[in-house]
């Protein structure tokens, strides 16, 4: 989740410094009253930033997917080694005692 919000900080970022340029006025939009302040102070977002920013998440949450998959797989490979180890211990230990029977 820290990845994904890094790399959507960095992208919002780059899209800043490439609107900079081109911003020869800075608009801020006063809340009315009655309005609702969920909106208070985010910059507006066209379509080609929202593109981006929602590529950008859908392709982390690829790669998460991805990451807790090949955990599962690596978590189940380790369960079967340790029962494998568990087995042969306890093969190990009965050839020991019947290395020592007289």
């Amino acid at each position: 989740m820290a990845e994904a919000a890094a790399r959507i900080a960095q992208l919002a970022d780059e899209l800043n410094q490439e609107d900079a340029p081109n911003a020869d006025v800075l608009m801020i939009d006063y809340q009315e009253d009655g309005e609702p302040s969920s909106d208070k102070g985010k910059a507006p977002m066209d379509s080609d930033q929202l593109r981006v920013l929602q590529d950008a998440l859908r392709q982390q949450q690829e790669a998460l997917e991805r990451h807790r998959s090949n955990h599962q797989n690596l978590e189940s490979k380790v369960d079967k080694l340790d029962s494998k180890v568990d087995s042969l211990n306890d093969k190990f230990d009965i050839l020991l005692a019947f290395l020592q029977k007289p």
